[in-house]
C-alpha cells in the first residue's frame, strides 16, 4: 500500500509529521525534494548546465525585475525563435507586453509595473515548469535504482501544479509510484483530485483511497474509488461526501486490514457460491431435459422451484457474507501480511471461478444420475412399485439442498450458534416445508393446485429406508472429495491464511510465533524485559515497551504455548522461574518463516512475503540504535533482572486476553518509567517482546 499526503501544511511540518508517523524514515534520506523556492534560486554556476529556454527565461525575468522595456523586448524576439512549446509562448507574451508598453507615451509608471509584473510572473512560472521537468528527469534516474530504505518525495504547491501539466505529469507519476512515500504541500483542494485522478485514471487494476477530515478534502475524497471521511471538528462536509465515516482517522488501519480483509474474503467466496448453487440446482433440469426429449416436462415441482432460492438456500450464504471471519482481529492487525490475499486476489480469479462452476457441474451430475438410478432400479413402496417422477424429482431437490449448504458450511472458517441455526434450519425447513404442502388436499387452499402429483408423496418416501439411504449416498459422494482436497490443500500447500489458523490452533508446534505485537508512531523502541516462564521454564516471552514522549499506541497478540503448568483445566504461566529472553536473539521474517518456524507444508507464496518483514526489521533496527544513543538507555540485559518481579505469580490465559483488550498503556513517559498495561489485581502486567 503506497501512501501519499495530500496535505496544505508547509513543507517542514510535513516532513516532521512525516517523520513523527514513522512515514519517512532517515533510511530515506537525502529526501527527493521539489521546491519552488530551491528551483526558482538556484546555487550559483547553474548556468553551466542550463538549457537554451533556462537562459531566455531568466534574462527575461532579470529585465522584468530592472523595468528594462526595450532589454525585454529585444531579449524575447531573439529567445523565442530558438525555443518551443510553453516557454516560446511565455516569452512571446512577455515580448508582446514590452511592445505595447515601448510604444504607448501614455503609460504611467505604475501601469508599467503592474505589466512588467504579471509578465515577469507568467515567465517564472514557464521557468518553473522547465526547472520541474529537469528535476524529474533527474529523479527518474535516481529511482531507477533501487536503494535500502526506499526513496521518498516531497513536492510543494507550486512545484506540483508544474508537475501536472501536460508534458510532465506521466514522468511525475512514474517517479512517485517507485517512491515509498509522497508528501505533497501546500496543494489546493483542486490538486488534490488532480493528484488523485492521475493515479486513478493512469494506473488500471490499482485501488485509490482518499481519506480527510475538512470541506478541502471533499474533491479529492469525491476523486478517489474509494472516500474515506472523518467526523471531527472541522464540521461534516467530508463525511457527507464519502462512503465510509470514522471518528478517528487512526480506524484506517483496522478498516483496511481487518474489515476490509474479512469483506473480501466473504465476498469472494459468496460470488463464486451463489453461481455454484444455482448452477447446481438447474443443471439438474438439463440432465432431466435429455431423457425427456427436451419437452418442457419439469423434474421439480412448482413449489419446490418458487422457494428453492428465497427460502431454502438464501439464509445461509447471508450469514456466511456478514459472520465469517477466518482470524481474529488481533493476530490480523499483527500480521499485515495477511492483507496480501486480497491484493495476489487469492479469493476472486478466473481459477477459483472456474472451480466452482466445474464442481457445480460435476455435482448436479452425481446427484441427478445417481438419484435417478438408484431410486429406479429398487422398490420404493409396498406395492414394489419404483420411484415415479414426482418422487425421483423430490428426492433430487433433498440431496441438492443438503449438499450446496453443507459446501457453504465447508467454506466457513469462524463457527457460532447463528451458523448452526441458519445452517441446519435450512435443510429442516426444507422437511418441514415437505411435511406442510404434500399434506394439502388437492384442490385446498381456494383450489391453489388441483393436482395430486405430490399429495402424501413425501409420507409414502419417508417411511421407506431407501429415501434416506439414498440422500445420504449422494450427499456423501459429492461433499467427501471437498473435504478431502481442502484437507490436502491446507495441510501441504497451505496459504498464508492457513498457516497463521494453524498457528493459533496449535501454538505449542510455533515456539517462534508466540508472541505478536504492533507498534504504531513509537517514539523508542520496544526492549526486551524478561520471560516468563511455565514450569519446566520454558517460557512464553514478555516484553516491555519504553517511551520517552510519546506514547505508543500498543497491540500485543498473545498465543500462549500449549506446555505444562496447568490448573483447574487453564493454561497457568509463572514468572517464578522467569527465564529472560537473549537480547541478541535474531530478528524474524513478520511472515513467520523464521528458523525452525516453517512447517515443510508451507507454501512458496509466503516467500513472497519477506519483504514485509523485512522492512519491519529495519525499521526496528534504526528505533533501537536512536534508544542507544540516549542517556537513560538501559541495556536489555540489565532490565530483564528487574523485570521478573513485575509479572504476576500465576497468569491465566483468560486474564491475559482480556488485559490486551481492555487495558491501555499507562504511566508519565518520562525517562527510565516503564509504562504497564493497567495494572490492577485481577489484570496482570502483560508486557511486549520486540520481534
Amino acid at each position: 500500500i503506497k501512501i501519499w499526503v495530500l496535505t496544505g501544511d508547509k513543507v517542514e511540518t510535513a516532513i516532521n509529521i512525516g517523520y513523527a508517523t514513522a512515514l519517512l524514515l532517515s533510511e530515506m534520506e537525502p529526501l527527493l525534494r521539489l521546491s519552488q523556492e530551491e528551483l526558482l534560486d538556484p546555487e550559483d554556476g547553474w548556468r553551466v548546465s542550463a538549457t537554451t529556454l533556462e537562459l531566455a527565461l531568466q534574462d527575461a525575468i532579470d529585465m522584468c525585475a530592472s523595468k528594462d522595456v526595450e532589454g525585454l523586448l529585444e531579449t524575447c524576439k531573439k529567445s523565442a525563435a530558438r525555443v518551443d512549446g510553453e516557454g516560446k509562448k511565455a516569452l512571446e507574451q512577455a515580448g508582446a507586453t514590452a511592445g505595447r508598453l515601448k510604444d504607448s507615451a501614455e503609460a504611467s509608471e505604475g501601469q508599467v509595473n503592474t505589466e512588467l509584473g504579471t509578465a515577469g510572473s507568467k515567465l517564472k512560472e514557464a521557468l518553473l515548469r522547465e526547472r520541474v521537468r529537469k528535476a524529474l528527469n533527474r529523479i527518474d534516474e535516481i529511482t531507477s535504482k533501487p536503494r535500502d530504505g526506499g526513496y521518498a518525495l516531497v513536492v510543494d504547491g507550486p512545484s506540483l501544479r508544474a508537475a501536472l501539466s501536460d508534458e510532465t505529469k506521466m514522468l511525475f507519476l512514474n517517479v512517485s509510484v517507485r517512491c515509498k512515500a509522497v508528501l505533497c504541500c501546500r496543494v489546493t483542494p483542486s490538486q488534490k483530485a488532480l493528484v488523485t485522478l492521475l493515479v486513478k485514471d493512469n494506473m488500471p487494476g490499482q485501488i485509490t483511497l482518499a481519506i480527510g477530515d475538512g470541506a478541502n478534502d471533499v474533491s479529492m475524497i469525491q476523486a478517489a474509488h474509494i472516500g474515506v471521511g472523518i467526523r471531527g471538528k472541522e464540521g461534516q462536509q467530508a463525511v457527507l461526501a464519502a462512503d465510509y465515516a470514522m471518528p478517528r482517522f487512526s480506524f484506517l488501519e483496522r478498516l483496511l486490514l481487518v474489515h476490509g480483509r474479512w469483506s473480501y474474503n466473504r465476498i469472494g467466496t459468496m460470488v463464486c457460491y451463489f453461481f455454484y448453487k444455482n448452477i447446481t440446482f438447474a443443471m439438474c433440469l438439463f440432465w432431466f431435459a435429455l431423457a425427456n426429449a427436451f419437452s418442457a416436462q419439469a423434474l421439480y415441482d412448482d413449489g419446490y422451484q418458487s422457494l428453492y432460492n428465497v427460502v431454502f438456500t438464501s439464509l445461509p450464504v447471508m450469514v456466511f457474507a456478514v459472520f465469517d471471519r477466518d482470524l481474529e482481529p488481533a493476530v490480523v492487525q499483527a500480521h499485515p501480511e495477511l492483507y496480501s490475499t486480497g491484493q495476489w486476489n487469492v479469493r476472486f480469479n478466473k481459477r477459483r471461478f472456474a472451480t466452482f462452476i466445474v464442481g457445480s457441474i460435476v455435482h448436479s451430475l452425481l446427484l441427478y444420475y445417481v438419484t435417478v438410478n438408484v431410486t429406479d432400479l429398487n422398490v420404493s413402496d409396498s406395492e414394489g412399485a419404483p420411484q415415479g417422477l414426482w418422487g425421483s424429482g423430490t428426492v433430487v431437490l433433498t440431496s441438492v439442498i443438503i449438499t450446496v449448504n453443507v459446501v457453504v458450511g465447508l467454506h466457513t472458517r469462524s463457527w457460532s450458534w447463528v451458523h448452526w441455526l441458519f445452517y441446519l434450519g435450512s435443510i429442516s425447513l426444507w422437511f418441514l416445508f415437505l411435511l406442510a404442502y404434500h399434506s394439502v388436499k388437492p384442490g385446498g387452499f381456494l383450489a391453489f393446485d388441483s393436482s395430486d402429483n405430490i399429495y402424501y408423496l413425501f409420507f409414502e418416501m419417508a417411511s421407506s429406508a431407501l429415501y434416506w439411504l439414498t440422500v445420504l449416498l449422494v450427499v456423501g459422494v459429492c461433499v467427501l472429495p471437498i473435504l478431502a482436497y481442502k484437507y490436502l490443500l491446507e495441510e501441504y500447500w497451505p496459504g498464508i491464511d492457513d498457516y497463521y489458523r494453524r498457528v493459533v490452533a496449535r501454538p505449542q508446534d510455533y515456539p517462534g510465533e508466540v508472541v505478536k505485537i504492533v507498534l504504531q508512531a513509537a517514539a523508542t523502541p520496544p526492549t526486551v524485559g524478561g520471560g516468563g516462564g511455565g514450569s519446566g521454564g520454558g517460557g512464553t516471552p514478555v516484553v516491555t515497551v519504553k517511551a520517552s514522549q510519546v506514547s505508543p499506541s500498543v497491540s500485543v497478540g498473545v498465543l500462549p504455548e500449549e506446555g505444562e503448568g496447568e490448573a483447574g483445566g487453564k493454561q497457568v504461566y509463572s514468572s517464578s522461574q522467569a527465564a529472560p529472553v537473549p537480547p541478541t536473539a535474531a530478528p524474524r521474517s513478520v511472515s513467520g518463516l523464521g528458523d525452525g518456524a516453517s512447517p515443510p507444508g508451507v507454501s512458496r507464496g509466503l516467500a513472497r512475503l519477506r519483504m514485509a518483514g523485512k522492512e519491519v526489521i529495519r525499521r526496528n533496527t534504526q528505533v533501537r540504535k536512536h534508544a542507544q544513543t540516549r542517556s537513560d538507555y538501559t541495556p536489555p540485559a540489565d532490565r530483564a533482572q528487574g523485570m521478573s518481579n513485575t509479572v504476576p505469580n500465576t497468569t491465566t490465559r483468560g486474564e491475559i486476553e482480556e488485559s490486551r483488550r481492555r487495558a491501555s498503556i499507562a504511566g508519565d513517559f518520562q525517562g527510565g518509567v516503564t509504562p504497564t498495561l493497567a495494572p490492577t489485581a485481577s489484570r496482570p502486567q502483560v508486557t511486549a517482546w520486540d520481534n
